[in-house]
């Protein structure tokens, strides 16, 4: 037997192609198409012309099975289904294997069926409103697994540890998803298998409706007959779920965190049933909910599921009447003890608040012979306390609606934990779900706690409001930007709807706060700023170097060499922002030893440690295990920071000085060069505010002496290079990322080249403009595509190393030559730092357009101009681009959101400086006016920018920039919060 091996990425042949080959007569060339192959010998297709953009319509349609029986039998065999522009007709054109061609009746009632889907399909992925909310028909296909996907944040900024405390959730457009508390703790469980699409548990915050002894409802299930309509809305921290029923039921489902107060759980998640009964009879229904607890042990989920199942039994905390005030699974191991997860159930009637009095701790008992869209055993719950898991569990009760009443039920699923900061004791799980139930007995606490959380949203993200003009970009900078910033800056990388692994906090996430303590010092928060960058700072070792990640421990000291610069940068900020010179000498934990010392020692230890210690022979920094970009993992037999530090004592004990550079032979990052560059320059500037003029001297000539390094070894003639090697004795392999490394991927080419060689070298001040020069034409060449700017062009690392990036992607993806948006944005900042700085204005105006197409590419709302293509979510960037197909990859959570406020800061010329804000923005040259307001405290703002057509800045206009009518010179607005508004304009002449 003669076998072919095919592959999706080598298959050139499409069903699209086919159609349009087949019916070139009847399919015009910009038409857009949605085709499928007939069968496995993909040589005849079937398929449907004339979409207003790409849509999966086929699929749909032949889900009809009237149309479905309509297809040729015959192999070889077309179909093409047309509709008129009226959308009132559809025709049916089939080719036989021999090309002959015959219409073909379709019924009447398949076609009127068939019809309305159809004119339903423009609308499938739904829409963002004048709010930035997603609304989408829940029975409409979805474009992928991020799109439809909302996140919810809790509140405890007044309350201990909030960066690690904060309570988030993941939600899809059926309310699914999963919830966790304090750092990776799982509340409502994950589902660990290969599907990315489900996060949660299907079974988590699910419910069920019974009338007369018949399920009429199941939340989950929206494409039920019985149901007429069901709607999701994802807001900004709450999503709200509505359906109409054939039968005379309006059924909403609002989900968000609570904000915390004293005395409550840590965490708990809350969802609002409301029950309006549009009849004109009373209603007495039966309600069952459900959900999944996380795991005691999420690491025995890999390997041991039967050790998860018997370390938990069940438990029911009960009131003095019986009745289930709680749910909670009991673990036995210590560990398992010290985070009690729960779920309580309050039905809210004519004679006030019912707990219910029936539960279900077995899904086998619970599901039966049946599923989870029509359980067998959910008619009467056991309440059988079950004496192990999985911590499955469902409550029920009994809800009276009146004609054209209204009843509502709150579902409070949390978590109470020794990590609050609370007192812990044996009672304390009574204690606070007692709490939690007398607050939410009443019926307006939960519309009370919504409101409050909803306020704080909306007045964290009043930093900046813009109107540009462009609706869909002031909604989503004014509404959904700084909701994923706030989000991020309390939530690791790891979570989010595709990753489901336990990846703590790390240094990388303090970019977050680069942009998130604007926000939060607008609303008068820098104390919790402040606080947030000593936890960070308190990561750091004696020598300099940091933990890369951390919850309540901290974890892989030295192993990723760019960790601690980036603190600096933050800290940097911070000042600058708030100007809190007095914060450089507060005190701070030394990470592995029992002492302490200022925040400024420690950012001097860094950069001892970076610049002069765990440097190679080029004196640039080490790259060690890797550094930002974890594809880079290029020594094998790298020293992590005690071991480094231990090399690095018998070197001293050996004759060395301290200062001296380690010795070895192990790779230098240039992308580190640049970091400690910045690090450096803005450590200077803060030793100068502090009164330190001798180290700022000191710093300052160590800069110029680290540009010159740079300069002379990293400057490869047509880009920089991205890593020195030092271990080829015989210089088989010197630099890795300009042209002439021998590393490229590409026979065509003579090098790789990496984007952030470009970016940084940009942000540190290293380019010069003849470089920047160069290096546009060489970007432009290897890593522009249509989707954005590739993180890297094809390299073939498995040269140099054995364990790559390369290895594990297919090219186009992620690492390998994927579209890096995090990265993109850091570039788009890079562009428009350069485009106020260069000489040349045709070279500044270059570098303007180029950031803003960045922009463009990276702005989630463009998905909705081509939802089902280039999928992603509307409202949250997703972390990758695939550079071949453009489709936006996740997961949701990373440093794009983050960077692309930076970036849009540095376009808006937003820079805070000792002397106030140093206006200097670079609008798009077809743009001629925009407003933004800045809020700080009870002061606010307004700044319009008008200028004529074509490229402006400061550098080459005669600008007039005047505050509340006065004239202002050098670019700088007077910042103080004066609890008055003020007007700010900035007028480019012509």
């Amino acid at each position: 037997m003669l076998l072919n091996w095919n592959t999706a990425r080598e298959t050139k042949a499409s069903a699209e192609d086919i159609l349009r080959q087949v019916f070139a007569g009847r399919i015009g060339t910009v038409e857009n198409v949605s085709a499928l192959f007939t069968d496995s010998e993909r040589r005849g297709a079937v398929g449907i012309a004339g979409l207003p953009f790409r849509l999966p319509a086929i699929q749909e349609l032949l889900k009809l099975p009237a149309i479905a029986a309509l297809l040729p039998a015959e192999a070889g065999a077309s179909a093409l289904f047309a509709m008129n522009s009226q959308g009132t007709k559809l025709s049916l054109y089939i080719r036989d294997a021999g090309n002959e061609e015959q219409t073909i009746n379709i019924p009447e009632a398949a076609e009127s069926e068939a019809l309305v889907l159809l004119q339903a399909a423009p609308g499938w992925a739904g829409e963002l409103n004048a709010e930035g909310e997603h609304v989408i028909d829940l029975r409409s296909p979805v474009p992928g697994p991020h799109f439809a996907v909302n996140l919810l944040l809790g509140n405890r900024l007044s309350f201990p540890h909030p960066l690690q405390t904060t309570p988030k959730s993941v939600v899809d457009r059926f309310g699914g998803g999963s919830f966790r508390s304090h750092a990776a703790t799982q509340v409502l469980a994950t589902r660990w298998d290969m599907r990315q699409e489900e996060n949660g548990f299907p079974a988590n915050r699910q419910f069920y409706l019974f009338e007369e002894g018949k399920q009429i409802f199941y939340s989950a299930d929206p494409g039920d007959e019985r149901i007429e309509s069901a709607v999701c809305r994802h807001s900004q921290n709450a999503t709200v779920i509505t359906y109409r029923t054939r039968c005379g039921l309006e059924i909403t489902r609002t989900i968000f965190i609570l904000p915390h107060s004293e005395g409550m759980p840590l965490a708990t998640e809350a969802q609002r049933i409301e029950l309006v009964n549009l009849g004109e009879a009373e209603r007495r229904l039966r309600i069952v909910y459900t959900g999944m607890f996380g795991s005691a042990a999420p690491g025995a989920l890999f390997e041991d599921v039967l050790y998860s199942n018997i370390i938990m039994q069940g438990g029911v905390l009960q009131d003095s009447a019986g009745a289930v005030a709680a749910v909670s699974p009991d673990y036995y191991p210590e560990g398992g003890r010290h985070d009690l997860r729960f779920h309580t159930m309050i039905i809210h009637g004519n004679d006030g608040a019912v707990l219910p009095r029936e539960y279900c701790l077995s899904y086998n008992e619970f599901v039966g012979t049946g599923s989870l869209h029509r359980p067998a055993g959910a008619l009467r719950l056991s309440s059988i306390l079950q004496r192990k898991g999985p911590g499955f569990f469902a409550v029920a009760g009994e809800v009276s609606i009146p004609a054209g009443g209204t009843s509502a039920v709150d579902q409070l699923t949390g978590l109470v934990s020794d990590k609050s900061g609370a007192p812990w004791n044996d009672t304390v799980l009574a204690d606070e779900v007692g709490a939690l139930i007398n607050r939410f007995s009443a019926r307006s606490a939960a519309e009370m706690a919504l409101a409050e959380s909803a306020g704080f949203v909306r007045e964290y993200g009043k930093f900046l409001q813009v109107a540009s003009g462009d609706e869909n970009f002031d909604v989503f900078v004014n509404r959904n930007l700084p909701f994923q910033v706030l989000y991020q800056s309390f939530v690791s990388r790891s979570f989010c709807q595709t990753q489901k692994g336990y990846r703590e906090i790390g240094f990388r996430e303090i970019q977050d706060l680069y942009a998130s303590m604007y926000y939060f010092t607008s609303m008068g928060r820098s104390g919790l700023v402040k606080s947030l960058l000593k936890e960070w700072t308190s990561m750091v070792f004696g020598l300099g170097y940091a933990y890369h990640n951390f919850f309540w421990n901290g974890k892989e000291p030295g192993k990723w060499s760019d960790d601690a610069l980036w603190l600096v940068q933050a800290v940097y900020r911070y000042v600058m922002l708030t100007g809190d010179l007095e914060f450089l000498d507060e005190t701070c934990p030394v990470a592995g030893q029992d002492s302490s010392r200022p925040v400024f020692e420690t950012l001097k230890a860094i950069i001892v440690y970076s610049g002069r210690i765990s440097v190679g022979r080029h004196g640039l920094p080490l790259l060690d295990y890797a550094d930002w970009n974890d594809c880079l993992k290029l020594d094998d037999t790298y020293l992590n920071g005690p071991a480094k530090e231990e090399r690095y004592r018998k070197q001293l004990q050996a004759g060395g000085v301290f200062g001296d550079p380690l010795d070895s032979d192990y790779s230098e990052s240039v992308m580190n060069a640049f970091l400690l560059k910045v690090a450096v320059d803005e450590l200077s500037v803060l030793a100068v505010r502090k009164g330190e003029t001798d180290y700022a001297a000191e710093l300052d000539r160590f800069g110029e002496e680290l540009r010159g390094r740079i300069q002379e070894h990293a400057w490869k003639g047509d880009f920089f290079a991205r890593v020195l090697f030092n271990r080829y004795a015989d210089g088989e392999y010197t630099y890795l990322g300009a042209g002439g490394d021998g590393l490229s991927a590409d026979p065509a080419t003579d090098g790789s080249y990496f984007l952030n060689s470009f970016t940084w070298s940009i942000l540190s001040g290293c380019a010069d403009e003849a470089q920047i020069t160069v290096m546009l034409n060489t970007m432009k060449s290897h890593l522009m595509t249509p989707y954005g700017l590739k993180l890297v062009s094809p390299v073939a690392l498995g040269r140099v190393s054995s364990h790559t990036a390369s290895d594990e992607y297919f090219p186009g993806d992620r690492e390998n030559g994927g579209v890096f948006k995090h990265a993109c944005m850091m570039a788009a900042a890079a562009m428009f730092k350069g485009a106020k700085e260069v000489a040349d204005a045709e070279l500044a105006a270059e570098l303007g357009r180029l950031g803003y197409w960045l922009l463009d590419r990276i702005l989630p709302f463009k998905t909705m101009d081509d939802p089902f293509a280039v999928c992603g979510n509307p409202r949250f960037c997703t972390q990758y681009n695939n550079s071949e197909t453009g489709e936006n990859i996740g997961p949701m959570l990373s440093g794009t959101s983050t960077w692309l406020t930076l970036s849009l800061m540095e376009a808006l010329g937003i820079e805070y400086m000792s002397q106030g804000i140093a206006l200097n923005p670079i609008l798009r040259e077809e743009q001629t006016e925009l407003t933004y307001t800045l809020k700080l405290g009870g002061s606010s703002y307004r700044i319009r920018i008008s200028k004529p057509e074509g490229f402006s800045r400061m550098q080459d206009s005669t600008a007039r920039l005047t505050l509340d009518g006065r004239m202002l010179e050098a670019g700088l607005v007077p910042a103080a919060d004066d609890g008055l508004d003020h007007e700010v304009e900035l007028r480019f002449e012509g």
